[in-house]
């Protein structure tokens, strides 16, 4: 059975063709080097569960694209904006999201998404402080992989 692969492949090759996206990545969202040796923006694949049914394999993803918030040691005075770039990060990793999605989304046969995804912004302020969205949608391959006579 090869469609969890394949599934995988799609989505890196999708994200590594992105003009965006400097880094791939797949697994638990916690194990991610969050020092200076990955080069950001970063495009993360996380896998949830798998739905199989007698003619398809429903797969549930969640694709995190974000980057490193920038902030300025300039004050300002603008509220709204403050002295950091995190809606221009969010502005792009919403990009990577929907050029991800456009780009299954003409597949048809092979591989088609469920309902529309949807685009969660997040601000992480842990180690590196990250702006970006985790996009969820459901990716539906043919079972096609395993006959029963």
């Amino acid at each position: 059975m090869r469609t969890y692969y394949q599934i995988l492949k799609l989505i890196r090759e999708k994200l590594e063709a992105d003009p965006l996206v400097n880094t791939v990545t797949q697994g638990d969202i916690t194990e991610i080097d969050l020092d200076k040796q990955n080069l950001f923006p970063l495009a993360h694949i996380q896998t949830g569960t798998a739905v199989i049914g007698a003619k398809t394999i429903d797969f549930n993803l969640t694709v995190f694209a974000m980057d490193i918030r920038d902030t300025s040691n300039v004050p300002r005075t603008d509220k709204f904006n403050g002295n950091h770039n995190a809606i221009d990060n969010l502005n792009s990793m919403l990009a990577i999201c929907n050029r991800l999605f456009k780009s299954i989304a003409v597949l048809e046969d092979d591989f088609s998404i469920g309902d529309n995804p949807t685009c969660e912004p997040f601000y992480e302020s842990r180690t590196n402080t990250l702006d970006g969205f985790a996009m969820s949608f459901v990716i539906q391959i043919p079972n096609t992989e395993i006959a029963i006579c």
